[in-house]
């Protein structure tokens, strides 16, 4: 079979259904050729040194103290002959570097082609990059004043120290009301304190369930509140709730409450407004109200911004009123020597003190940012310890952040917004809100930006849903990734993406109606390949089903192809819209391989659904979720699916909207293997609401486009694999694969040795594990203990 490249995104119908273009390993090549500027030896080397001097020559022997005076040593270069040939590398020499304001590369630093420019660190894991505000960690000292200890749980008293701020007024850092700040201690991110450290507790009774949003009359507003007369929703626990909590409130009035209060696929932070006994009343209105939605599983909230229950090494807290930290220090902390930074956004009004090591802190877009560079590395650092941002690329080409380690952020750790051929590769994501957002390309003209994630490890962040990983635009690329042990997971609004060769785990183990991959509700996302990646052990807790991946509301244009999916939940994938397909994948014990809606194929049905969409901008909010057409050309232009680069293209996409987008027209499901799914194919009778999916009815075969493809799996046994209790499941090779059936390249798939990754987990091992942890934790209906379980520890507790 010989594909050309230049045909590799088409998408018209193939005369021979086994030859789409991302049925072959070729497909990659668009992607991965050029992916990287070239690694040369450089011409010239300047070096950075802790102990270095601005004014030095930059040499290892009279080094330079900042990245800022080699950036600037460079320009003196470029703008008295050019870069040499083969370039410069900055190399930066062991140590710590506070970073007090941004360091930032404009054009005029960009490297070229024959003259890349590359700073990195001197050994991965040596030179670390830190932002924060540091605190002196000799002024921290053991509570023992007995009003102070009044406040704190009987397991803290002796164990926690704390430090007046009283006089340095770091309150611009915790500004309460959700917004906490973080502390890091050695490295390690520590925990805000909270009711229970992990996991959950249960509502018990629900008093009130509030006034709510979504139901609003267009120009209706929500009820008022003030603190002093709070109005929302009312509620106690299963389980006993600390006089001590109950104190505090009165006394701070500054707590929240997390959790899920109405579905399992909806987190929300509200804002207490009083406590009164046993009983906790939000301040305010939510979205939803507090409903027990699910008669199977209890309506789950945990307190956030405890004093009282800062219990255990690692947690903290900051008394807003009497503006003083609060620390259970973690093991190995040493006054004077240990590090404890602060992270967060600081203000104007921030002042010198003599309890501060520095209190000059960062306010800035990135700790690093790169704006219209080219041919720009950085490679081998340590970024930690950063407020919105750590790493801004935006615009050019070829900029790279590449074997670093981004850790400890109050939010995001890098954003790549727009350019071209600018990535992130051999990258370690962890402790963050969100890990990255990359962008770019021309919906309109279809130009790829071929911004790429690759080779990264994701986990343990604190976003609860999609977008912890957020890609948006034309031609990107995401393999080699893995991810695991957060409940929060990617989300995609692109085209011609290309997400293969990535490893899922233990995502979304608190939450319901989730999934590791995520699209919908777009009628412009074509040609989103999704293959060869290897999804398991997503154990939902009860509630909503969790699958794997998944184009929702009526999302098109999402190709599934050869992935494995063991134990994903309730199922492997789910679409009800057009332009989808899944194909040549493996499903192993789960409750169903693709799930579906019933969608009108009727020409009444069809055109009821065009009639519906005059309800937006009368009765619905024009732009909102089901205005299709609209929200469309807002993206691509007025009918721009009929025109340009998207007729060459997509022809597909209007001859399926002439024909009926409201149903699973041109979808294939087919040559697919299953072993223990229960139901291959389960057609939902319901509708794709809230409530509707709580409905029994079952659809049937005769529900679904009657000139499409839509075939059963093929019954596998387990003894077609290498080795199960590893997830090696990678075919014997005495397995007679069905007609049809391309092999899955199985053991390609998760992380992969390169320049930036020169060491990779033993695949073998850490599967063992895992399938070993997960032996007897089969989901099913909701249990805490079990539940709970699986909530990851902090780093520091390791």
């Amino acid at each position: 079979m010989v594909i050309g490249i230049s045909d590799l995104f088409s998408q018209q119908p193939a005369e021979n259904i086994n030859s789409k273009p991302h049925y072959f390993s070729e497909y990659s090549e668009r992607y991965t050729k050029d992916q990287l500027a070239p690694i040369l030896e450089p011409a010239k080397v300047f070096y950075v040194s802790n102990k270095g001097n601005d004014k030095n020559d930059g040499t290892k022997k009279s080094p330079f103290k900042s990245i800022e005076a080699a950036r600037d040593a460079i320009r003196i270069i470029k703008s008295s002959g050019g870069l040499p040939k083969g370039g410069i590398h900055v190399v930066v020499l062991e140590g710590n570097y506070k970073v007090n304001d941004a360091i930032n590369f404009t054009s005029e630093d960009s490297g070229t082609k024959e003259a890349p420019i590359i700073y990195r660190g001197v050994k991965k894991g040596d030179v670390v990059l830190s932002g924060g505000l540091e605190v002196n960690t000799k002024k921290l000292k053991i509570v023992k004043n007995k009003k102070l200890l009044s406040y704190l749980h009987p397991k803290a008293k002796g164990k926690v120290m704390s430090i007046d701020f009283s006089k340095a007024d770091v309150s611009s850092y915790f500004k309460g009301e959700g917004n906490y700040g973080q502390i890091s201690m050695n490295g390690f991110l520590l925990q805000l304190a909270q009711w229970p450290n992990r996991g959950y507790n249960h509502i018990n009774e629900i008093i009130a369930e509030g006034p709510t949003t979504r139901w609003l009359k267009p120009g209706e507003k929500p009820m008022p509140y003030t603190k002093e007369n709070p109005t929302g929703g009312k509620f106690n626990f299963k389980e006993d709730l600390s006089k001590l909590v109950v104190d505090e409130f009165k006394r701070t009035g500054d707590m929240r409450a997390h959790g899920y209060f109405h579905n399992d696929w909806y987190f929300q932070d509200e804002p207490v407004g009083n406590i009164e006994g046993d009983v906790v009343q939000l301040l305010h209105h939510t979205r939803y109200g507090i409903v027990k939605k699910i008669k199977t599983v209890p309506r789950r909230v945990k307190l956030f911004n405890v004093l009282a229950e800062l219990d255990e090494p690692g947690e903290w807290y900051f008394d807003r009123k009497e503006q003083r930290l609060y620390v259970w220090p973690i093991e190995g902390f040493k006054p004077g020597k240990s590090t404890l930074t602060i992270i967060g956004e600081a203000g104007a009004e921030d002042k010198e003190s003599v309890l501060l090591a520095e209190l000059k802190s960062p306010k800035l877009q990135g700790l690093l940012n790169l704006e219209n560079t080219e041919f720009l590395t950085f490679r081998d650092f340590i970024i930690e310890n950063t407020g919105d941002l750590a790493v801004s690329i935006s615009g050019g080409k070829y900029n790279l952040l590449a074997s670093s380690v981004v850790r400890n952020g109050l939010n995001r750790g890098v954003s790549i917004n727009g350019g071209e051929y600018n990535g992130i590769s051999g990258c370690d994501f962890y402790d963050l809100y969100s890990a990255f957002k990359i962008s770019g390309g021309d919906f309109i003209s279809l130009k790829s930006c071929y911004n790429f994630a690759t080779n990264n490890v994701i986990k343990n962040c604190r976003l609860k849903g999609y977008g912890v990983i957020g890609l948006s635009g034309v031609g990107i690329h995401f393999a080699h990734n893995l991810l695991h042990d957060m409940n929060g997971a990617v989300t995609y609004k692109t085209v011609n993406l290309l997400m293969e060769y990535n490893e899922f785990y233990n995502i979304g183990y608190e939450m319901g109606d989730f999934n590791v991959a995520y699209c919908g509700a777009q009628w412009y996302t074509m040609n989103n390949v999704l293959r060869y990646n290897f999804v398991h052990h997503l154990i939902e807790p009860g509630g909503h089903p969790i699958t794997g991946f998944r184009n929702d509301d009526n999302g098109a244009g999402m190709k599934v192809y050869g992935n494995v999916f063991y134990r994903s939940g309730r199922g492997s994938c789910i679409f009800h819209g057009f332009l989808n397909d899944f194909q040549n994948n493996i499903s192993i014990d789960g409750a169903i391989m693709w799930w579906t809606l019933k969608k009108p194929i009727t020409p009444e049905g069809i055109q009821k659904k065009w009639d519906d969409l005059s309800r937006f901008g009368s009765d619905l909010p024009k732009g909102d979720k089901g205005d299709y057409i609209y929200i469309m050309e807002q993206v691509i232009g007025k009918e721009g699916w009929k025109k340009g680069a998207w007729k060459e293209n997509f022809p597909e996409l209007e001859a399926t909207i002439n024909k009926n987008p409201w149903a699973q027209t041109n979808c294939t499901v087919s040559d697919n293997y299953a072993y223990d799914i229960r139901k291959p194919i389960y057609i939902h009778g319901g509708s794709g609401t809230v409530e509707g999916l709580e409905s029994k009815k079952v659809g049937q075969f005769k529900d679904l486009p009657n000139d499409e493809i839509f075939e059963y799996p093929q019954r596998i046994s387990l003894d077609a694999f290498k080795d199960i209790a590893a997830l090696d499941f990678t075919f014997k090779n005495d397995f007679k694969i069905m007609e049809g059936f391309k092999p899955i390249p199985f053991n390609k798939i998760g992380l992969e040795k390169s320049a930036f990754r020169t060491e990779v987990p033993n695949k073998k091992d850490y599967r063992s594990k895992v399938y070993n942890h997960f032996k007897d934790d089969k989901g099913g209906r909701y249990n805490a203990k079990i539940v709970n379980a699986r909530y990851p520890e902090p780093r520091y507790f390791k």
